[in-house]
């Protein structure tokens, strides 16, 4: 398992585009959290869990690279969103 300077330059891109997507839609459809608690849902499902599932999916089995590239980005944006973006923004982290 070797991350070359290509796949760093495609996991940060898209970590990028992944977390654009998110203050535009957080923008646009108001707090995921307002959703789960109005809604009774006891779990919350972060970007960054798919993420992980992803890179999990490219370490036990033989996967194409993009699982490795997509489930990095995603789990980065995740914790750029909760730890960088969300304080900025709301003025905490919304975990």
């Amino acid at each position: 398992m070797i991350i070359e300077i290509n796949m760093i330059t495609e996991i940060l891109l898209l970590t990028l585009l992944i977390e654009i997507a998110t203050i535009a839609s957080r923008a646009l459809f108001g707090s995921a959290q307002k959703f789960y608690t109005k809604n009774r849902i006891p779990i919350r499902i972060h970007h960054g869990y798919i993420g992980l599932a992803l890179i999990a999916l490219y370490i036990l089995f033989p996967v194409p690279t993009i699982f490795i590239v997509t489930g990095t980005a995603l789990f980065l944006a995740d914790l750029i969103h909760h730890f960088i973006v969300l304080p900025i923004l709301v003025g905490r982290r919304e975990i």
